[in-house]
């Protein structure tokens, strides 16, 4: 690598780290709109990494959804001997909500299905992050569509539930 390219590289990853631990803002009801991810839905779970993991399952699964996919970061990273707080994410949904909203703008195949990560703080607490789904809609030009709110509140209310304490 040329000293540019290394100079560059230092540059963009101080600016990363610099950027990442600006502090987050509240969007209400439980869930934060983080500073940095202004599209990026957060909510604090009150159970440890396995049960908050577990009960998100349950909630998507409660309503309907089908767990498509269950990425293990932490495992991906460990099988490159990387380290890496136990990250999981959950990929999932129905093809009956999502098919009529990909039929309004296809691009909304970017976004579809839902996904929900699971992420153990470097404090050991839990959170739950999320895209905010309404400001997807906004974004690709259907933001009065039926579902947008509707899977807002789905992904609101299955945080919720999975973010239980005992």
């Amino acid at each position: 690598m040329t000293r540019f390219a290394l100079a560059i590289t230092a540059f963009l990853l101080s600016a990363c780290a610099t950027h990442a631990a600006e502090p987050a803002e509240s969007a209400g009801a439980g869930a934060m709109k983080m500073h940095h991810e202004p599209h990026v839905m957060r909510h604090e779970s009150a159970a440890d990494f396995e049960t908050t993991l577990a009960q998100l399952k349950g909630a998507v699964e409660a309503r309907g959804f089908k767990i498509f996919a269950v990425i293990d970061h932490a495992a991906g990273a460990a099988s490159v001997d990387q380290p890496l707080r136990p990250t999981t994410l959950i990929v999932f949904g129905n093809p009956q909500g999502g098919t009529p909203v990909m039929q309004a703008e296809q691009l909304m195949g970017l976004e579809l299905p839902l996904k929900m990560l699971v992420m153990e703080k470097p404090d050991g607490g839990v959170a739950l992050v999320w895209r905010d789904m309404a400001h997807s809609f906004h974004e690709y030009g259907i933001g009065n569509h039926p579902a947008a709110d509707k899977m807002s509140a789905a992904l609101e209310a299955i945080a919720q539930e999975a973010g239980q304490g005992d």
